[in-house]
């Protein structure tokens, strides 16, 4: 390939990751209940609360070990405070992702499997919404997926890889939790049994990893242990590791016998568009090699592992992605190499993803209509983006037939890259039409601007649907709950200034009371803020 044509591929390749990845990822608030949770415990390390303990609002904070916060924190010392200092360390872990996804992919595949695997990666819905998000997610499964990579190594005989794989593992426990030695730990026994290599868990190697992995996990967990004792144990190890998994975090939701089977939609959804080739793809090849052996046995185990826990999220299963991308990468490939076959079940997926897109574009316009009226415009061309990155490979692959062409890879292989550029179309609308718009529903900035930052004031709030913990990151504090309407109607006719948050769709109930027209009302996406006695800065437009 001629300079130039590398350098042109290159430079496509660093635009669709900063479209996919970096593009407005700061821009939007950081959205509850998640992001301002950990942004706010980056912020209280940026500013001097102490990088061994995390801590919200001033108290010890064990809902996560310490490494995304360390990310997150040192982004904001460096670059300063802002939605996008929190967000970059996960844009820049997807990029790693990537990264390691080639790299286990061309250990025991082709290049071009290898290169396919990438894009399939890149641009699954997961992984472009886990890039931009400021979550532990995507930290999390840099650290599994390089776990993997470096047992696989280690199979090879150096004992060096076995080194780096305990300090991953170490890592990924630093990550989430005591959840990553279980996963990588049962994923390496099953894997070896399988092998009949049992016996490598003897040999120094093993050992010297363990070790690697007590070195780099263990000294933070017992640092917490002899300060805290009792609330890092109750806190952390009980109730955000054991309970989550013997019981529903959100009873109604999860728990229910037939949540056992919530990751299936869950896969087809998140690793959407590829999701579909993904079951006739894991058949075919998980006997393939090495590398295909290992990446099935962790789908399985990430899978059931997560099926079986009665708390469910979507975002837990997101270690197994790069896996499943392998596969998918191997089958498209098997098309590319004139497999009859696996391009007809490649044409079948597209087609079911073609379908599912157009259902997908409805169902935006649809919740656009009810939950976002001011985002429907955006929304329509997010459903819009996403058909028409859909139709494009579709229409190629239908098109062009393999008697028409040199070889069946100059009809498929261009057909996968149309579909990784119509999902870049998907994510850059997200970014830059969505997102700003959306983000204001989900969060308090645009509402806590109009409360003056005075100790002598009281914020309340009133029957906010979910944890509002972007209040304490862009105010400073938690607002007084009011238990009910009246208790909000009493702290309004107090003497004291009051600024009650509440539903902007509720706000008519509060301001029907204002008979003697001193309260006043601004309103910021979904919510409104009501004063009593509000200051000079809401004497202008904007207040009712």
């Amino acid at each position: 390939m001629h300079r130039w044509a590398i350098a042109v591929c290159v430079l496509i390749c660093l635009t669709a990751i900063f479209v996919l990845y970096f593009a407005s990822i700061g821009k939007p608030p950081l959205m509850d209940p998640d992001e301002p949770v950990y942004g706010q415990v980056a912020k209280e390390m940026a500013d001097g609360g102490g990088w061994l303990t995390p801590h919200l609002d001033g108290i010890p904070w064990f809902d996560k070990p310490p490494l995304f916060y360390w990310l997150t924190g040192i982004s904001a010392k460096l670059l300063g405070l802002s939605e996008f200092s929190v967000r970059l360390p996960s844009a820049i872990m997807a990029v790693i992702l990537l990264c390691l996804v080639y790299a286990l992919a061309i250990r025991d595949f082709s290049r071009r499997t290898a290169i396919f695997a990438s894009i399939i990666m890149a641009t699954c819905l997961q992984q472009i919404v886990l890039a931009r998000a400021c979550v532990t997610d995507m930290t999390f499964a840099v650290c599994l997926t390089a776990a993997l990579y470096a047992y696989r190594r280690w199979l090879d005989g150096r004992i060096g890889w076995a080194i780096l794989c305990g300090a991953m593992t170490g890592l990924a426990m630093l990550a989430k939790g005591p959840v990553a030695p279980v996963l990588l730990g049962a994923t390496i026994i099953i894997h070896l049994l399988w092998t009949r290599r049992l016996l490598r868990l003897r040999s120094i190697d093993a050992l010297i990893a363990l070790v690697a992995f007590a070195i780099v996990g263990l000294p933070w967990y017992t640092a917490m242990y002899l300060n805290h004792r009792h609330a890092f144990v109750e806190g952390f190890l009980v109730a955000n590791n054991l309970t989550r998994f013997l019981s529903a975090e959100h009873p109604g939701t999860t728990g229910h016998w037939y949540f056992f089977l919530l990751n299936i939609p869950t896969l087809v959804i998140f690793f959407f568009p590829w999701s579909f080739a993904l079951p006739q793809a894991v058949l075919r090849g998980r006997r393939t090699n090495e590398g295909a052996r290992l990446a099935f046995v962790w789908i399985a185990v990430v899978f059931v592992f997560f099926s079986i826990s009665k708390t469910q999220l979507v975002t837990y299963i997101f270690p197994l992605y790069p896996a499943a991308a392998l596969f998918v990468a191997f089958f498209w490939n098997e098309a590319a190499d004139g497999d009859a076959k696996a391009r007809r079940g490649i044409t079948i997926a597209t087609i079911i993803a073609w379908v599912l897109s157009i259902l997908i574009a409805l169902a935006l316009c649809k919740m656009a209509a009810k939950e976002f009226p001011d985002a429907h415009s955006a929304i329509a061309k997010l459903g819009v983006a996403l058909v028409v990155g859909l139709t494009l490979p579709l229409i190629g692959m239908m098109a062009i037939r393999p008697k028409h062409v040199p070889s069946p890879a100059h009809a498929v292989a261009p057909a996968l890259v149309l579909l990784g550029i119509g999902m870049c179309l998907f994510a850059g609308t997200i970014a830059v039409e969505v997102m700003p718009i959306v983000a204001l529903h989900i969060s308090t900035r645009e509402v806590v601007q109009y409360i003056p930052q005075d100790t002598g004031i009281t914020v309340a709030e009133l029957n906010l649907v979910r944890e509002r913990h972007s209040i304490l990151y862009y105010y400073g504090r938690y607002p007084i709950h009011a238990g009910s309407f009246e208790d909000a109607e009493r702290l309004l006719a107090g003497p004291k200034p009051v600024y009650l948050i509440r539903k902007k769709s509720e706000i008519a109930k509060v301001m029907a009371n204002n008979r003697s027209g001193t309260m006043k009302c601004r309103a910021g996406g979904s919510l409104a803020v009501v004063a009593n006695q509000p200051g000079e800065a809401w004497r202008g437009s904007g207040s009712r």
